[in-house]
């Protein structure tokens, strides 16, 4: 007897063991050991039914060259670079930002400049009524022009030895008292002339001709947008995964991106946040912000130069929460079927993650059809 007959007799003499079984069903069993015994033996005929049935699948599967395959698309996971980023609002500050006061009070004479011109460090902006500190100034020069009067002609008899040297002492003394409060009197006035401190522009005029500043009167904003950095709070979790010299990305409105890297990282922790100051250099000219812009950092914190990263999509989990991919192999028959590989994963960043153990990065990774498949179910890649 061949192998196909006998297991052909096999399964006849299952079925005979299961009609037999089942014809018994109606008779009224004896006693609770005849019940239990007759449970028994359907189990085992049912487990050797199973069993077949398995065998049979795999011998069709095997011949059957029409047997349907899953339709899939893979892709090659090879190492590479893996850069993790995270975001932070940073306020653009610039070190060159002044708002003038007026030391003096009085009332503006004269505007010399329009908002948004340029001007140069020391150019007067504003002119402010300094009448009180002219009439001053000419009272003492009168003073002085006789004070040096006197003080010559005193000078002339004490070179002759005439007269006491006491008295050309006071000449002198009063000349020169006259000419530093003269000197005192010019600086104070100079103060009534609001003038740029720094190359910028002349950002914001505060007050009209003919209006009045008091002391500490804010006149005009000078602004020198050639220095421009962003200062940002970060967390203290990041401490020690940032350095100075790191790459950082300044995103403007969502859209603009420019490049930058870390000039600054604070070195002290701010207790009613917990975070600590990184500053960033705004290299160049840039027209889209301005100081007191908020923009986004982009700050790199974590960097990999040769790893294995698949789109997080792709990552599944089994009911005991193991992470999984599907990959193509070969079975014995050289035929491509899709093999569950447990994984364990890493950092995800824009859709990618980082697989640390499971792959070695030969492998190819089952892309569209993932959701399909099962454990060696026959696959067949196609190109879309």
């Amino acid at each position: 007897m061949n192998a196909t007959r006998m297991k052909t007799y096999t399964a006849l003499t299952l079925f005979a063991m299961i009609f037999a079984l089942a014809s018994c069903e109606n008779k009224e069993a004896s006693n609770l050991e005849d019940l239990k015994s007759e449970r028994d033996s359907l189990k085992t005929v049912r487990e050797t039914a199973d069993h077949r049935i398995g065998e049979l699948d795999s011998l069709i599967a095997e011949l059957d060259s029409t047997a349907d395959r899953i339709l899939i698309t893979t892709f090659a996971t090879n190492p590479g670079e893996f850069r993790h980023y995270f975001e932070v609002y940073g306020n653009v500050e610039s070190d060159k930002t002044a708002t003038l006061m007026a030391d003096n009070p009085g009332m503006v004479r004269e505007v010399l400049v329009s908002e948004g011109d340029n001007v140069k460090r020391g150019q007067l902006l504003v002119r402010l009524d300094a009448e009180v500190y002219d009439r001053n100034l000419a009272e003492l020069q009168t003073s002085l022009d006789l004070a040096k009067t006197l003080y010559e002609k005193q000078k002339r008899l004490w070179d002759q030895q005439i007269g006491s040297e006491v008295q050309f002492l006071e000449a002198k003394n009063r000349k020169e008292g006259l000419q530093n409060a003269i000197a005192t009197l010019q600086q104070q006035k100079g103060k009534s002339d609001i003038r740029a401190p720094f190359d910028g522009i002349a950002d914001k005029i505060f007050l009209k001709m003919g209006e009045m500043a008091g002391m500490q009167t804010p006149v005009a904003r000078v602004v020198n947008l050639d220095q421009l950095y962003i200062n940002a709070d970060v967390s203290e979790r990041y401490m020690g995964q940032l350095k100075e010299g790191d790459q950082a990305s300044v995103i403007i409105n969502r859209n603009d991106t420019i490049a930058s890297k870390i000039s600054r990282i604070g070195n002290y922790i701010n207790p009613n946040n917990r975070s600590f100051e990184v500053r960033v250099d705004i290299e160049g000219e840039v027209g889209l912000i301005k100081p007191n812009s908020l923009v986004v950092l982009k700050l790199n914190d974590y960097r990999q130069d040769s790893t294995v990263t698949v789109p997080s999509s792709l990552i599944m989990q089994d009911g005991s929460g193991r992470n999984y991919i599907y990959v193509v192999e070969k079975d014995h028959n050289q035929r491509d079927i899709a093999k569950k590989v447990q994984i364990k994963s890493g950092m995800s960043y824009q859709g990618k993650t980082v697989i640390a153990e499971g792959i070695t990065g030969q492998e190819r990774i089952i892309d569209k059809g993932s959701r399909s498949v099962r454990d060696g179910d026959l696959v067949e890649e196609v190109n879309i």
